[in-house]
């Protein structure tokens, strides 16, 4: 996490990471700052790390359904509901994570330029 990010409360943590996922800039110049920051260190990650993000959580959620179905027809209730927990975490994190937008945080920087840009003229 970039490390101006970690600096703000989690609401604007959360905040920043919705703007960089949907690829839009914030009105307040601070946060714009803050996302354009969150946004150039997200985009300096290695390809393999940005993939890695983008695509293991979809890898383990979809194993741990079909590892899931064996405890499921046993009737390890317990199993399952951990499985499902954890599989929505998942699904959560590829939501979340700017890293599996690569073209909305482009989106997102030069948005966020655009905002501290004319709040200066």
């Amino acid at each position: 996490m970039p490390p101006k990010l970690r600096e703000l409360p989690v609401l604007d943590q959360v905040r920043v990471c919705r703007l960089l996922t949907s690829g839009s800039a914030p009105s307040e110049p601070k946060l714009a700052a803050v996302t354009m920051d969150a946004a150039t260190w997200y985009r300096r990650q290695k390809r393999i790390v940005a993939e890695l993000y983008r695509w293991l959580p979809a890898v383990l959620a979809l194993s741990l359904l079909a590892s899931t179905l064996p405890s499921a027809l046993k009737g390890q209730v317990g199993m399952v509901a951990l499985s499902v927990c954890i599989v929505l975490g998942l699904i959560a994190n590829f939501m979340l994570n700017p890293c599996t937008r690569p073209k909305n945080v482009g989106r997102s920087l030069a948005a966020s330029r655009n905002v501290l840009a004319s709040r200066e003229t």
